[in-house]
């Protein structure tokens, strides 16, 4: 071992140095760019320390991201420099790495305004919209959070995009994605700017009780009261037992309790070859598809026994399951479950229906199709 391995040993019980976790900086190649907000994080090596908050060195950086937007190198749409770190809504081109835009920029202003950085930063790219107000209010309300400031309008280091340049001949290039980026959409510019105008972090200070959460405000420590017994909620009552049990005095219904219309049969006949023709195939005969794959087979509809049962016991069958079906309360409403034990019971009947079952008027009608 030569004296400059040893001058680099580690003293024993030492704890091991931290390994430094390189971020990816990656971008998904199906989105379309004009597409694209990202939410980025630039922090100053000393933390603690004021590097950016002063007017002067403000004004040339803010001066150099209004350049880059200019000269299309990137669109930056919302930015906060608080003293040893800023947030940014910025959107970049395809043609260049974002990864190598970020560090060209930061080399300048560390050239010029001695900033000291840290090597990476962070990016997270923003899918929603919900996801952009979020990160804009997050942004503006840095200053209020860290106690710089009491209210929003008092920082002099935020700055937002003017919405008139988006919209002038340079803005719709960086908009339509050649050669990069993309301002906020329009309706998004507008709520930063009124944000901005508004600058009260009422939003994000919300004083309201989160559901299970504690509370002093009652004497049992709850944030809400508890419901006194046999209370329903607002429209839970559900007091026709027939339709949403189909039961009447613990047995089955026999007959639909809702009015049997065309539209009700096209309804069920929708649902059934919807959510019921995987298992009991379109016919109801127990052979669908997943039946064909190995799952057990249903009963027919067919069958004696179901051909006789009420029609009240397919709705509970559907409501409540049975043997290796599971219950369809949660997924279909009342409504349709009805709809599809009527087109059931229609199937029924296609299966063993005889002449004497039509309707004299039309029995001529089949006998000319004949």
């Amino acid at each position: 071992m030569n004296s400059g391995e040893v001058g680099r040993a580690r003293p024993p019980g030492a704890p091991q140095r931290p390994q430094r976790k390189k971020l990816p900086h990656e971008r998904l190649r199906w989105p379309r760019p004009e597409e694209e907000i990202f939410f980025i994080t630039v922090r100053c090596e000393l933390r603690g320390k004021n590097q950016f908050c002063y007017p002067k060195i403000a004004r040339g950086i803010l001066d150099c991201v209004e350049f880059r937007n200019r000269n299309k190198v990137w669109y930056a749409h919302l930015m906060c420099l608080m003293p040893d770190h800023l947030h940014a809504l910025i959107s970049f081109p395809y043609e260049r790495p974002m990864k190598q835009i970020i560090a060209n920029w930061k080399r300048f202003v560390a050239t010029k305004f001695k900033i000291e950085w840290q090597r990476d930063f962070f990016d997270h790219r923003l899918r929603k919209e919900e996801s952009y107000r979020q990160k804009a209010d997050y942004i503006r309300a840095n200053s209020v959070r860290a106690g710089l400031v009491t209210q929003l309008e008092r920082w002099p280091y935020l700055w937002t995009a003017d919405p008139q340049e988006s919209t002038s001949s340079e803005g719709r290039a960086l908009r339509d994605g050649a050669p990069g980026g993309r301002a906020l959409p329009f309706v998004l510019s507008a709520i930063i700017m009124f944000s901005v105008a508004s600058c009260r972090p009422d939003m994000m200070n919300q004083p309201k009780a989160k559901p299970l959460s504690e509370s002093d405000f009652f004497s049992n420590g709850t944030n809400a009261r508890q419901p006194p017994a046999h209370t329903v909620a607002r429209g839970d009552a559900r007091e026709n037992a027939e339709f949403y049990t189909g039961q009447m005095n613990g047995k089955y219904v026999t007959q639909l309790p809702v009015k049997l219309t065309r539209d009700l049969m096209v309804r069920g006949r929708e649902r059934f070859n919807a959510i019921c023709a995987e298992c009991h195939d379109r016919t109801g005969s127990g052979n669908g598809m997943v039946v064909q794959r190995g799952f057990p087979q249903p009963p027919s509809f067919h069958v004696d026994r179901l051909r006789n049962a009420p029609i009240g016991h397919f709705f509970d069958v559907m409501t409540n399951g049975y043997g290796v079906m599971s219950s369809y309360a949660t997924r279909v409403e009342p409504e349709d479950r009805w709809a599809i034990a009527a087109y059931i019971r229609a199937l029924q009947l296609s299966h063993n229906a005889v002449l004497s079952d039509v309707d004299p008027a039309k029995r001529a009608t089949l006998d000319d199709k004949k």
